[in-house]
C-alpha cells in the first residue's frame, strides 16, 4: 500500500473508531494541503531537508488535528520550532529513556531529533532521527507513547505501524461490542 492509500485507510479506519466510541480524541480530516514554499521555509527554519515521505504527506496535508492518540502530526507552521524540541526532551526525562541509546538529549542532542508530532500533555510524540538516514533520504522515527518507545525505519512504515494499530483497536472494540438483537 502506498502512502497516500495508507492515509486514507488511516482515515477510514478512525471514522469507524468515532462511531463506536464518539467520546475518543481521534482526528478525522486533516488540513488541506501546504504549498512549497510553506514546505522550503520549514526546512529553511529546521536547517536541514524534511524526508521525501514527510514531504510528500505536507504536498497533501498540511497537519492533521489529533492523528492518534490525541497526538497531531506537524504543519508547515509548526514543525522545527523549539518548544517541541523542549518537549521531546522532556518526554525523555520523564518517560526514564524510552529510547536509551538517544537519551535522555543534552541541548545538542534535542536539536538532532525533529519532533513531527505531539500531544497537549506531552504523552505521545513522534520525532524524526537524521542520524538514521536510508540512501533515499528517509529518516527514521521514534515515537513515544504512553512511555513505550517504537522505531521506524521511514514516516511511511510509521503509518503502516499506526494502521496496524488502528486496525487492532477496530477488531477489539468489534469483538468486544455487544451483538445486535433482531426482532
Amino acid at each position: 500500500m502506498d502512502q497516500h492509500d495508507l492515509l486514507l485507510k488511516i482515515r477510514e479506519i478512525h471514522t469507524e473508531l468515532s462511531w463506536l466510541q464518539p467520546f475518543r480524541d481521534l482526528g478525522i480530516i486533516p488540513n488541506p494541503a501546504a504549498s512549497e514554499v510553506a514546505i522550503a521555509r520549514a526546512e529553511e527554519r529546521m536547517g536541514r531537508a524534511l524526508p521525501p515521505s514527510y514531504r510528500a504527506f505536507l504536498r497533501w496535508h498540511d497537519g492533521w488535528p489529533r492523528f492518534f492518540d490525541g497526538a497531531s502530526l506537524l504543519g508547515t507552521a509548526n514543525i522545527g520550532h523549539r518548544q517541541y524540541e523542549d518537549l521531546a526532551r522532556a518526554a525523555f526525562e520523564a518517560a526514564e529513556t524510552p529510547v536509551p541509546d538517544l537519551g535522555p538529549p543534552t541541548r545538542p542532542r534535542a536539536r538532532t531529533l525533529i519532533p513531527f508530532g505531539a500531544d497537549l500533555e506531552g504523552t505521545t510524540l513522534f520525532a524524526f532521527n537524521p542520524a538514521v538516514t536510508s540512501p533515499e533520504g528517509e529518516y527514521e522515527v521514534i515515537a513515544w507513547v504512553n512511555e513505550i518507545g517504537v522505531r521506524q525505519p521511514s514516516f511511511s512504515a510509521f503509518l503502516d505501524w499506526i494502521l496496524d494499530m488502528a486496525e487492532q483497536d477496530l477488531a477489539d472494540l468489534t469483538a468486544t461490542a455487544p451483538l445486535a438483537k433482531t426482532a
